[in-house]
C-alpha cells in the first residue's frame, strides 16, 4: 500500500513529514519506536536509527519507500531543507510545541491532519483482511476461555489469560488493556481489573482486542456466570441486545455520527434506560483502536463504505451490574457488516 503519495497527492505542499509513531506504520507498514517518513513529489524516505536500520531494510526492501539512517531529528531537516522544500505538510495536532517552533522556523507549515484522518477512516481490502482475522482470533480466544471461567478467578488472572490466549491463536498484541470486570465492577465501563474473585451469580464483562498486521478488533461480551439471573439484568440485556441489533440494521452509509447513535439511544430511551448509557455508541478503529469517525450525540463525520468501527451500545447502574454488547463492524454496499460471528444473546456458565 503506498499510502505516502496517495496522502501527499491531497496536500497543497512541497513535502509532507511524518514522525507519530501510528502515522509512520499507516504510511510504511513498519512499526518503530523512532522514524521519520518523508515524502515529495519524487520519492519516499524512511529515515530511522540504527536500532531498525536493518529490520526496516528488509521489511521494506520490495517496497515504494528507500530507507536512510539518521543520526537525529537535525539531520533530517537538513536533508528536506536539500530538496528546496519551502511548504512543508505536518501533523499539527501531534507535534508538541517546541517541535512546532522548530519546524516553524525552518518551513512554511501546513496542516496534514485532515488528509490523514479522512484517508485512514476509509480502509482497503488489505486493510479489512487484517481487521477481520483480528477480530476471528479474539472471538476464538474468547470461546477458549470461556471453558476455562471458575469460580475464585480474579479479574487480573481473567484478563492476564484472555491475553495468553489472543496472542496463542496468533494475535501480535492487544489492542488496548483488556477489560475484566465482575460483579458490581461492571458498573464502571472502562474498569481497571483487579483483584475481586469470580463467584457464582455475578454478571461478567469482557472487553478486549487484539491486533494482527498493525490492525486492531475491539469486542465486549457480558454474560453470567453461576445459577440463573434475576429478572432485571435479563431483562435490561435484552433491551440493550436490542439496541445494538437496532443500530445495525438501520445504520447505513450516508448517515452523520451523530444519527447512527441516535438510533440505539432512542431505543434505550423508550426503556427509559437512555440515562445510563454513559458513553458513545460507537468509535473508528484500525491502526488505532479510536479512530474517526465518532459515532456520539455530537458525531457530525458522514459514515462511508469501507469505513470500520464499533457498535457498543451499554448500560450501568453504579453499584449493581453494567452491560455493554460490542461488535467491530464495517460499511458495506451502504449496509453494516459484523466482523464478529459469535452468539451475543445471554450466555449462562
Amino acid at each position: 500500500m503506498d499510502n505516502t503519495k496517495k496522502l501527499f497527492r491531497g496536500m497543497k505542499a512541497d513535502g509532507m513529514l511524518t514522525e507519530a509513531a501510528d502515522l509512520r506504520a499507516y504510511l510504511t507498514g513498519f512499526e518503530s519506536s523512532f522514524g521519520f517518513v518523508y515524502t515529495d513529489a519524487q520519492e519516499s524516505l524512511f529515515f530511522t536509527d540504527p536500532r531498525y536500520a536493518e529490520g526496516a531494510k528488509e521489511a521494506l526492501k520490495h517496497e515504494f519507500i528507500g530507507v536512510m539512517v539518521a543520526k537525529n531529528e537535525d539531520s533530517v531537516f537538513d536533508y528536506i531543507k536539500s530538496k528546496k522544500v519551502k511548504k512543508l505538510a505536518v501533523p499539527l495536532e501531534r507535534l508538541t510545541h517546541p517541535e512546532y517552533e522548530k519546524l516553524r522556523r525552518k518551513f512554511k507549515l501546513t496542516d496534514s491532519t485532515p488528509v490523514f484522518r479522512e484517508a485512514m477512516s476509509v480502509k482497503s481490502e488489505e486493510e479489512l483482511d487484517k481487521i477481520a482475522k483480528a477480530c476471528e482470533i479474539a472471538e476464538r480466544a474468547y470461546g477458549m476461555l470461556l471453558a476455562e471461567l471458575k469460580e475464585g478467578m480474579t479479574e487480573n488472572e481473567t484478563a492476564g489469560y484472555l491475553e495468553y490466549l489472543m496472542r496463542k491463536c496468533g494475535a501480535q498484541d492487544r489492542s488496548f488493556e483488556t477489560i475484566a470486570a465482575f460483579g458490581r465492577n461492571s458498573s464502571v465501563p472502562h474498569h481497571a481489573p483487579d483483584d475481586t474473585r469470580l463467584k457464582s451469580g455475578m454478571p461478567v464483562l469482557l472487553d478486549f482486542g487484539c491486533k494482527v498486521g498493525g490492525y486492531c478488533s475491539d469486542i465486549t461480551r457480558t454474560l453470567w456466570f453461576g445459577g440463573k439471573p434475576d429478572e432485571e439484568f435479563a431483562d435490561v440485556y435484552g433491551s440493550v441486545l436490542k439496541a445494538h441489533e437496532l443500530a445495525k440494521e438501520q445504520i447505513h452509509a450516508g448517515m452523520k455520527g451523530k444519527d447512527a447513535d441516535a438510533i440505539a439511544r432512542n431505543y434505550l430511551q423508550s426503556r427509559e434506560l437512555d440515562k445510563f448509557f454513559t458513553h458513545s455508541l460507537g468509535h473508528g478503529i484500525g491502526i488505532n483502536i479510536h479512530e474517526y469517525p465518532t459515532l456520539s450525540p455530537k458525531g457530525e463525520g458522514v459514515l462511508k463504505d469501507g469505513m470500520v468501527f464499533s457498535i457498543e451500545p451499554g448500560v450501568y447502574f453504579e453499584g449493581k451490574f453494567g452491560i455493554r454488547i460490542e461488535d467491530s463492524v464495517r460499511l458495506e454496499n451502504g449496509k453494516v457488516v459484523s466482523f464478529m460471528k459469535s452468539d451475543k444473546n445471554l450466555l449462562v456458565l
